[in-house]
């Protein structure tokens, strides 16, 4: 039989794992009653913590590191994502380090057990310090040119496809020729270039003509409203996909204050942080659920961090179409 676990525990005392685990840490809401007799029962059975069982087998740290380049650390997918991160590792009683932009030597990366990188690209500075050094490495998004021997997992959404599904979704809804807005692909494996892919691809499909604009990620109002002129000109244009929620919800104000009917004679769509995010004014959005998708790469790190001989782990967060609340309850 193998050693007691937390769940173990839970279930010889008769309270919720959460409870149990709170007494162990000394934190959460736990009568002092309940915690003296949560901590007896462990020392009865022998109870030895993740923490403790990990320093036990290897001289680990018992914590991780998460690095958001800067040149999208402001767009508002990546803080759910990091809370992701945070309270999946807070599961594992790791903590966790945020990466800044500067060159890192050895000695940093000595501090934690492994880190997680989103969205960055080769020549990163921070990238180009890790690929030095051995810590394992997890990414959140492949990245174009990064060497497979020193990639430990990695985690991402088929973006391709996803662009597919929210096309698909606005054609059902009446869309016949929607524009794409999108960041400027950072390199070829990027979540922005599979988007801008996918929607020429659907185009293609669908004998639709393409109607295609790129922007830096923190466009000037004067670049945006020249890109949402230009898209929106295109003869029988009758919505826009946004490829970040931040540009949307700027546009929406342009393209009000330019003349036109947003949600009427001109529908939009955007990919999201969440439902929460969508205005009336749109007719469906893609989720791409940051929280869990920083939960899911905090597991996969743990994983490899547990079993660091197991080969390059490879695997998919799922997207979700998502309305605006008073189109989905009139569904209902």
């Amino acid at each position: 039989m193998g050693s007691p676990t937390i769940i173990d525990l839970a279930n010889h005392l008769g309270i919720s794992k959460t409870t149990v685990a709170d007494a162990l840490r000394g934190s959460g809401r736990v009568s002092e009653e309940t915690r003296r007799r949560v901590q007896e029962a462990a020392r009865q059975v022998g109870y030895v913590s993740n923490r403790a069982a990990r320093q036990l087998r290897g001289n680990l740290t018992e914590a991780i590191a998460l690095y958001v380049p800067p040149s999208v650390r402001n767009m508002s997918f990546y803080m759910p994502f990091a809370l992701g991160v945070a309270d999946q590792a807070a599961e594992y009683d790791y903590d966790l380090t945020l990466i800044a932009q500067r060159p890192v030597g050895g000695h940093a990366w000595a501090s934690v057990d492994g880190v997680i990188v989103v969205d960055a690209v080769l020549a990163d500075p921070v990238v180009q310090s890790l690929i030095r050094h051995t810590v394992p490495l997890v990414t959140a998004g492949q990245m174009a040119g990064f060497p497979a021997d020193r990639l430990s997992g990695t985690i991402e959404i088929d973006y391709t496809k996803m662009c597919h599904s929210i096309l698909d979704e606005m054609a059902q809804r009446g869309v016949t020729h929607p524009a794409l807005i999108s960041p400027q692909p950072a390199d070829e494996h990027s979540w922005s270039r599979q988007l801008v892919d996918g929607y020429h691809d659907w185009c293609s499909t669908r004998n639709v003509p393409a109607n295609a604009v790129t922007l830096p990620a923190f466009p000037s109002t004067t670049e945006l409203e020249g890109a949402l002129l230009g898209a929106v000109s295109q003869s029988g244009t009758d919505a826009v996909l946004f490829g970040w929620q931040d540009i949307a919800i700027r546009a929406e104000a342009i393209l009000s204050r330019l003349g036109f009917q947003v949600g009427k004679n001109l529908q939009l769509a955007s990919l999201v942080s969440s439902q929460e995010n969508l205005h009336d004014t749109y007719v469906a959005g893609l989720d791409l659920r940051p929280y869990e998708f920083g939960q899911a790469a905090s597991r996969l790190l743990r994983d490899v961090i547990e079993n660091p001989q197991a080969a390059i782990s490879r695997r998919h967060h799922d997207a979700k179409i998502t309305f605006p609340k008073t189109t989905a309850a009139s569904a209902i």
